[in-house]
């Protein structure tokens, strides 16, 4: 089932952790290993609330109505893809030896070094990588200025959702008669190449940082194949599957090519309750990069009705077949 959120303001969930009680039916309780709390916070998971806690997008901009009569025609750019954050990890699914006593009695930082990985269905994962259970270590793409885009065959091999998200974007505005298409280019997040790593904290401050801008870096008059109304960067933010709970962030900026302001900008973001995430990623990730694909799709709808794109026209994804036990709230 889709929960769906749309973020007009500045919001802060408050997420409280209280310790496990020491008694039960009068009997000292025997707690969970200490080494559990260790992996929540090898697994990112604390890293991860302090993030959604101290995370700050800034407000949405809704385009005038003056701005929207003169949009016709879309130049629709993709943002660089963050890794997915799984949690739990997978190295326990993929090495189960990693499930055994000697190596919960320590965290796994202290075993193993997180990368970002590949794996066989292309998906970028920021993980723990054994020493021997062959997965491919993701290469780094050259981290450029952002005032210089990349083009989309440098990153041949991997799956990214926005390049996905980009496309459907397009079918969606093309279905109301409007023209738009896709860039042959991305554009690369504002993070150092050093910084480039399985840090989720990373990826998330550089998203932000591209989000709140006000004024695009990119010069898109020298980019178009030939003259469009208006740019339409999308990104994404939240990307993780926490056990069987897979969320998602769609951004979407609204840009003036003649003189870079940002006219509109809106986010949205939904969880799906789906499979775990061993199924999800299973047979080349179909089925994972199927929902992201749908639930990218409600949310460029909600996103697109809430600027008024196209000329406030009601807008529909155009991904068939939901599965029967999804519904958007």
């Amino acid at each position: 089932m889709f929960h769906v959120q749309q973020s007009l303001s500045n919001k802060h969930d408050v997420i409280s952790i209280s310790p496990d009680d020491e008694h039960i039916f009068g009997r000292p309780f025997l707690p969970l290993p200490e080494p559990r709390i260790t992996h929540l916070i090898s697994y990112g998971v604390l890293p991860v609330l302090v993030l959604a806690l101290s995370g700050c997008l800034a407000a949405a901009i809704k385009p005038s109505a003056t701005d929207l009569q003169k949009i016709h025609s879309f130049l629709v750019m993709p943002v660089e893809s963050p890794p997915l954050e799984v949690i739990p990890d997978l190295i326990e699914t993929r090495s189960p030896v990693y499930e055994q006593f000697p190596f919960q009695s320590m965290p796994l930082p202290l075993l193993l070094e997180k990368k970002v990985y590949r794996n066989p269905g292309g998906v970028a994962i920021a993980g723990y990588v054994g020493n021997d259970d062959g997965m491919p270590v993701a290469d780094s793409h050259p981290a450029l200025d952002a005032t210089h885009l990349a083009p989309i065959t440098s990153a041949q091999g991997d799956w990214s959702p926005t390049l996905a998200l980009a496309q459907e974007a397009v079918s969606q505005l093309k279905a109301k008669q409007a023209k738009a298409v896709i860039s042959d280019h991305y554009y690369p997040l504002p993070i150092a190449e050093k910084d480039r790593d399985a840090t989720p904290a990373n990826w998330h401050n550089a998203i932000g940082q591209w989000y709140n801008q006000d004024i695009s870096s990119v010069d898109y008059r020298r980019l178009a194949p030939e003259h469009v109304d208006a740019v339409l960067e999308v990104g994404i933010g939240n990307y993780r599957i926490f056990d069987a709970q897979s969320s998602l962030q769609v951004l979407v900026k609204l840009v003036d090519p003649n003189t870079r302001q940002v006219i509109g900008r809106i986010n949205a973001k939904t969880y799906s309750v789906e499979d775990s995430p061993q199924t999800l990623l299973d047979h080349d990730a179909e089925k994972f990069k199927r929902l992201v694909t749908l639930m990218g799709a409600q949310l460029i709808s909600q996103d697109f009705n809430e600027l008024g794109l196209p000329l406030n026209m009601p807008v529909q994804p155009t991904v068939a077949d939901s599965p029967h036990d999804h519904r958007l709230r």
